[in-house]
């Protein structure tokens, strides 16, 4: 059944249906859905407290994620109702951390995940300084972390050689209102590198991914991949190899 979002205790919770546009080809929700809904709950939090992507724009301001760690404990099944939950824990200056909670109708925990991010200021494109009361406009922060860390280790290019290679062209349905590639449209061009035995096996349960560089309409990204601990990276680079986009890690 479906409830009305509430926050209490810094915590904001809404309940959603998932649906079979969001699977993959086993009848389960995908990593890259999983992590729609996580960014949808995350603005439904901003929209609640009046502080989301239209509030902002007026002051020349808008949010920008600079990574995200997620870890599927159970797999969802499309037409399902699910619970979840996302709470800011900590901020510095110019950061806000956030975690994200996903349960189903049972109750059971189905993945967690953690995310940093920033406010950009869109007149200069620097990162802005955050409201010293963030957390009394987001009533008030939950300090638990669903990874029991304070801070994600950062990915680090792979010192070996590429099991493949691919350059793509970035398209206008790439992009999202800021007019930069939507952070989730990078697990797409990641998910093209991947070995065919790997990307129709079942979803690899672990993602993260770290953003470094924007990417625009018209830009020539060149993907790298590599098998390193067990996990598959890749790295994303302009076609020069002079600027590193993203890395993201699947495991």
């Amino acid at each position: 059944m479906l409830t009305q979002p509430k926050l209490e205790n810094g915590i904001f919770e809404d309940t959603y249906r998932t649906s079979f546009t969001q699977t993959g080809i086993y009848d389960v929700v995908t990593n890259k859905s999983i992590l729609s809904i996580l960014e949808n709950i995350a603005g439904a939090h901003s929209a609640y407290v009046h502080y989301t992507f239209e509030n902002l724009s007026k002051q020349n301001l808008t949010w920008v994620l600079l990574n995200w760690k997620l870890q599927v404990l159970k797999r969802i099944k499309a037409d399902t109702n699910i619970k979840v939950q996302t709470w800011g824990r900590s901020a510095t200056k110019i950061i806000v951390n956030r975690d994200f909670k996903v349960f189903d109708e049972e109750g059971t925990l189905c993945a967690i995940a953690t995310s940093k991010w920033c406010l950009l200021d869109t007149t200069t494109g620097k990162i802005a300084k955050l409201p010293e009361n963030i957390a009394e406009i987001y009533h008030g922060f939950h300090d638990e972390s669903v990874f029991g860390i304070e801070d994600v280790p950062k990915l680090e290019e792979p010192k070996l050689e590429p099991l493949n290679v691919d350059s793509y062209k970035i398209r206008r349905f790439d992009l999202d209102l800021n007019k930069h590639v939507h952070n989730l449209n990078y697990l797409n061009i990641a998910y093209e590198l991947l070995p065919e035995d790997v990307y129709d096996g079942s979803e690899l349960n672990n993602v993260e991914i770290l953003y470094k560089r924007e990417l625009k309409y018209g830009d020539i990204v060149k993907s790298y991949l590599y098998n390193q601990d067990d996990s598959y990276i890749i790295v994303l680079k302009s076609e020069d190899n002079s600027i590193l986009h993203s890395i993201i890690k699947l495991f």
